[in-house]
């Protein structure tokens, strides 16, 4: 018990360390890991998959679509978010695993205008097979990174919407 308040410890003086910018990226972070895992203890496979959003796409297309739309207007974004959204996940007292932190950071850069793909694969290790997720944002990989082994089974797109100029 008393590593894991020596951990929340140095959690909280790692947020005092940051700008305040950070520190609202990491509450929803936060934030959106809670709505992830809950989503997914509470919904059954197909319901789950109706409240992912985005259009449910096959691999192939999802990855030449992806490595086409790389924009200069959310270059650094989308890489902050990913490394919030993984920095966040170890602080987590639920289970933030890869599918979770795949959602999660999903959620926040469709907030934000990004393009974003999420993948569920699958992969052999042994005689079983272990499922993973992982996010593709702006052409490079931002959450569940090495997924090199994994066959993408599903791709969830999420298109990026502009967003109208506020009067």
């Amino acid at each position: 018990m008393q590593s894991f308040w020596r951990r929340w410890r140095r959690s909280f003086r790692g947020v005092a360390r940051m700008s305040w910018s950070d520190r609202a990226l990491a509450t929803e972070s936060f934030a959106m890991l809670a709505a992830a895992r809950l989503l997914v203890k509470t919904s059954a496979g197909k319901r789950l998959i109706a409240r992912m959003g985005g259009s449910r796409v096959a691999p192939e297309e999802s990855e030449q679509a992806a490595s086409a739309s790389v924009s200069a207007a959310g270059s650094g974004r989308a890489a902050r978010v990913g490394a919030m959204v993984e920095r966040a996940a170890r602080f987590t007292w639920w289970r933030s695993m890869c599918l979770e932190k795949a959602l999660a950071g999903k959620w926040m850069l469709r907030r934000r205008g990004i393009n974003s793909t999420m993948y569920v694969g699958m992969a052999r290790q042994g005689a079983e097979f272990v499922a993973h997720a992982w996010l593709v944002g702006e052409g490079q990989t931002l959450t569940g990174a090495g997924n090199t082994v994994y066959a993408p089974l599903a791709a969830f797109r999420e298109p990026a919407k502009s967003r109208a100029p506020r009067s």
